[in-house]
């Protein structure tokens, strides 16, 4: 029935427009696909919404609501995904709505924000475990006959859970590639590269094995790689047979086209699309670059501190030295005399304190300058997850583009955009959070996900990598201070049984004039 003109036939249009935002717009739906729905049920060509009542259009509503939701209470719960290799099938996507969202999307200072769902992992025995901890030990050269070449093994242990396997590099190297390739949201620690000429080489084995603890350590305490099948099996499958049926399984192409294919710990995933967002994003990439010289500049002045230790070493040999051109000094002595004797127990100490220091400034320096390197390829592996970002983010401006074109108003006003639209105002967020077609929807979460996976994972390897960094620093300082004092202890209570003896004066001020000498810090 058409409804009076004039002023309150204005405002029963206004009501019904606002009726039909807040119960069609604002819940998200496509305004296109219910005008088209309002014309087919009501069998006319150009939609007027005087010409009926604002009860014949709550009745429309309901019958588009039907139509839309035919099984609401069934579509709301969340599917059961039953390994992370499971991505959201065309099926399921038949029975759930377009953007698999866990709250509805709402507008706030932050910009656009919701809950998305995705696949969640299911847990394996390391998920239990609080302290998983890695150890590679017992590397041991297989010489497989005549047809294959020799390799390394190397002994994989889980602690505390007691799992061991034997494990050869390409199988390390698989377990990163398969673990990159299925969770394309996380940063999978770096590993090692191949060296053919070196790889027999007894140094060489012993620093592969450090690096390879590192990367599946770096697994371990990840809150989602450590709960992948993946990496459970690649250490709890000892029969070879059987490993390389479960890696045929795991090499499956895994391809996500909707942030509904990310693997997830809980199954969900925060979309938050905000200016500041983007902002923190291009702060990350200066910082990665930053963070990158910086770690260079810090192996560089560690390998500086190890020349001077280094020299140090060769100091204290050179006091001992002189302890050798004090010996003709004493001759005159009896070899049972105190300061005889005192003299043996310093050069023995002075040579073995110098070669246990020189081996274990060795290795802490090599391990110091491992670990390092393995923070920088860290943040080097933020690059390639940085161009997925990007990549999404342009999908989703293109996308937004057409639709700021193709889209308008109830009161048919057309707006007006830029050539490009590079960031967002609040009408455009507000837009975003009431009318999305399946399309922007789901390129604005692709993006964000991406973006929130990247910003995630960026806190907390910087969170560790700073704990490490600090951590390192201090051990070794106190490391050199415990060790340089005790030497300096021992060196000033030899010296004062010299200073000492009544019998030599003239041989006590020789040493010490010597000894003084010899600059240590030079």
């Amino acid at each position: 029935m058409k409804e009076v003109n004039g002023e309150n036939g204005e405002n029963a249009e206004e009501e019904k427009q606002l009726y039909l935002r807040e119960h069609i717009l604002n819940k998200g739906y496509d305004a296109n696909e219910f005008m088209d729905y309002f014309k087919d049920s009501t069998g006319t060509a150009d939609l007027n919404l005087n010409d009926y009542t604002m009860e014949e259009i709550k009745e429309v509503v309901n019958g588009f609501y039907a139509k839309k939701n035919p099984e609401q209470s069934e579509n709301n719960a969340l599917p059961r995904i039953p390994t992370e290799l499971r991505s959201i099938s065309e099926q399921d996507n038949n029975n759930i709505d377009n953007t698999n969202s866990i709250s509805s999307g709402h507008f706030n200072e932050n910009g656009v924000e919701e809950m998305v769902r995705c696949v969640q992992i299911e847990k394996t025995e390391f998920s239990k475990i609080q302290d998983l901890e890695i150890k590679i030990k017992f590397p041991e050269k297989v010489e497989p006959g005549i047809f294959s070449k020799p390799y390394m093994s190397y002994s994989v242990h889980a602690n505390p859970i007691g799992l061991t396997a034997r494990k050869r590099y390409s199988d390390f190297e698989w377990l990163h590639n398969v673990l990159s390739g299925h969770f394309i949201n996380c940063i999978v620690p770096p590993l090692c590269k191949k060296n053919y000429m070196e790889q027999f080489n007894e140094d060489f084995i012993s620093k592969r094995a450090r690096a390879l603890e590192r990367f599946m350590n770096g697994i371990a305490i990840h809150p989602i790689l450590r709960n992948s099948f993946i990496f459970y099996d690649f250490i709890a499958v000892k029969d070879p047979d059987e490993f390389k049926q479960k890696k045929i399984m795991y090499e499956q192409p895994f391809n996500p086209k909707r942030i509904n294919d990310f693997n997830t710990a809980n199954g969900q995933i925060k979309v938050n699309l905000s200016n500041e967002n983007e902002i923190y994003f291009q702060n990350i990439l200066d910082n990665i670059d930053m963070n990158e010289n910086l770690i260079k500049e810090i192996i560089h002045g560690y390998k500086s501190l190890f020349e001077i230790i280094k020299k140090l070493n060769e100091k204290i040999i050179e006091i001992g030295y002189l302890w050798k051109k004090y010996e003709a000094k004493s001759k005159k002595f009896y070899e049972s005399s105190d300061i005889f004797m005192s003299y043996k127990i310093m050069k023995d100490y002075m040579k073995d304190w110098a070669e246990m220091n020189k081996r274990q400034i060795f290795e802490i320096s090599e391990n110091i300058i491992e670990n390092f390197r393995y923070i920088k390829n860290e943040y080097i592996n933020f690059r390639p997850f940085a161009e997925r970002v990007n990549e999404k983010k342009e999908l989703f401006f293109k996308e937004f583009d057409e639709f700021y074109l193709k889209h308008y108003d109830i009161k048919k006003k057309n707006w007006s955009i830029p050539e490009k639209i590079e960031k967002f105002n609040e009408t455009d967020f507000t837009l975003l959070s009431t009318m999305n077609t399946q399309n922007l929807k789901e390129a604005k979460n692709f993006y964000c996900g991406y973006l929130y996976s990247f910003t995630s994972e960026y806190e907390r390897i910087k969170t560790i990598n700073s704990k490490k960094i600090k951590d390192t620093t201090t051990n070794l300082i106190n490391l050199l201070c415990k060790d340089f004092n005790q030497f300096t202890e021992i060196c000033q209570g030899r010296l004062s049984n010299y200073e000492n003896a009544e019998n030599d004066d003239n041989a006590s001020e020789f040493i010490l004039k010597e000894i003084s000498s010899v600059n240590l810090m030079k």
